[in-house]
């Protein structure tokens, strides 16, 4: 996981998705957002996207990227499923809010600076890139102009 910048008072953190490194190792377990960009990966890997963040106590998850919307159903519904369904599978003692974004700049905009979920104080931001692309660089340089002023349309 790589430290990239502050925004809002906002550790912002960036980790390439992988299923040959241990990518949630690093993750936090709490007071933190996760901002995931995904496309073109299999269902199976959504799955274990959404099993991980839950798993480690993210009080915020935002989606974006291609398989965006995708993704945020299906750790809603990953969500419901363990209070209805399997009691014994593991929730955090807060209700996990989710969003999807069509637009990365104004998903990650929202990340840093609107999402909160009271009483937790969000102060770190975890950018999970799931793209095939890595988007590293675009990521900087809205961090870059966020702090600079710029509010995406």
């Amino acid at each position: 996981m790589i430290d990239i910048a502050t925004v809002n008072s906002r550790k912002v953190f960036y980790q390439k998705y992988s299923t040959e490194l241990p990518w949630s190792k690093n993750i936090p377990t709490q007071n933190w957002l996760a901002f995931v960009i995904v496309a073109n990966q299999a269902k199976t890997k959504l799955a274990e996207i959404a099993n991980k963040l839950i798993g480690h106590n993210a009080c915020f998850i935002c989606c974006s990227g291609a398989q965006g919307e995708l993704l945020h159903d299906m750790i809603d519904e990953e969500i419901v499923f363990r209070q209805v369904d399997f009691e014994d599978l593991y929730l955090p003692p807060f209700d996990i809010v989710t969003t999807w974004h069509n637009n990365i700049a104004e998903g990650l905009w929202y990340a840093t600076k609107a999402a909160c979920n009271d009483p937790i104080k969000i102060d770190k931001v975890v950018c999970l890139d799931a793209s095939e692309s890595g988007i590293e660089p675009e990521i900087r340089e809205l961090l870059f102009k966020f702090n600079e002023g710029y509010i995406p349309d």
